[in-house]
């Protein structure tokens, strides 16, 4: 027990001590006062995302309270948060009924309402292609922590996509974790989640640019002119992916280049530039440049 001088006791009177000793005794009436007197915000009962974080984020402490569902957390909080005998269950209501996320994949859930498309643990693919289109972005490689390789001058770009989906894959899980900032949940959001295809042809189907592919039945007459303009290029008499030598060996290379992975090495860098070119009808918005054939 702390003692104070005499003096100051004197000091304060009669009426300031009986104030002072009020003060010091001075209990929260109900759950929801403790709560609010804590500085935590209650959950309103319009926040459905902020229900399915807090169900999320307190799998265990719900399911001790037999709570399987948003309804049941909300009737619970609802029941206690008035109630003077709160001793019991305060710990409870502080992780079940207050918006204070404490991990960035719970912060994600308070603002989209799930994370279904997270990359799952072990989809080393859907990292590496999460990176590859993500790489060119400033302080990318940086954040997850990977060093990319250097080039040479004249040869095919390296990715080192094995190493850099590892890095991503790593910094992922961890960052899911940690206490969320608005950067940290930007940066997972841009870095973590699914980008929805995952060979070329996914990509040109997201594009909505099926109907310029030069394998599209109603392309062929374009086909054979691209044939003819790049059938003399060097790129195009030396690549030893091809086979044949008339308009439809450019067909069979498309058709078959159009399946290639991205998260295969070299696929972005180096074979797709290619697809491009080779492959797609060119439009009035794309730059009539020459790309390597």
């Amino acid at each position: 027990m702390k003692f104070f001088p005499l003096t100051v006791l004197l000091g304060l009177g009669a009426a300031g001590i009986g104030g002072w000793y009020k003060f010091i005794h001075l209990k929260p009436k109900t759950l929801r006062q403790y709560l609010e007197w804590q500085g935590f915000k209650l959950i309103k009962d319009t926040e459905r995302n902020h229900w399915l974080s807090v169900l999320h984020e307190n799998k265990k402490v719900a399911e001790d309270l037999n709570i399987s569902n948003i309804d049941e957390i909300k009737w619970w909080c609802e029941v206690h948060l008035d109630s003077e005998n709160y001793e019991d269950f305060k710990v409870s209501a502080s992780l079940l009924c207050i918006d204070n996320p404490k991990t960035v994949k719970a912060r994600i859930i308070q603002l989209d309402g799930n994370i279904d498309g997270l990359i799952k643990d072990g989809e080393m693919d859907e990292y590496k292609v999460s990176y590859i289109f993500k790489k060119h972005i400033a302080g990318v490689t940086e954040t997850i922590g990977f060093l990319p390789p250097e080039q040479e001058k004249g040869q095919p770009i390296k990715e080192d996509l094995e190493n850099a989906g590892r890095a991503l894959s790593t910094w992922c899980k961890k960052s899911l974790d940690a206490a969320p900032n608005d950067t940290i949940v930007a940066n997972v959001k841009l870095l973590c989640f699914s980008k929805g295809f995952g060979d070329i042809f996914g990509l040109i189907k997201l594009r909505g640019e099926e109907s310029l592919l030069l394998t599209n039945p109603n392309n062929l007459g374009d086909l054979n002119l691209k044939y003819n303009s790049i059938k003399g290029l060097s790129s195009w008499e030396n690549d030893p992916t091809k086979s044949g030598s008339s308009f439809m060996s450019l067909y069979a290379w498309c058709d078959e280049t159009q399946k290639k992975k991205f998260s295969e090495e070299g696929t972005f860098s180096n074979i797709y530039p290619k697809f491009r070119f080779r492959c797609l009808k060119t439009t009035r918005f794309e730059s009539q440049a020459v790309r390597a054939a």
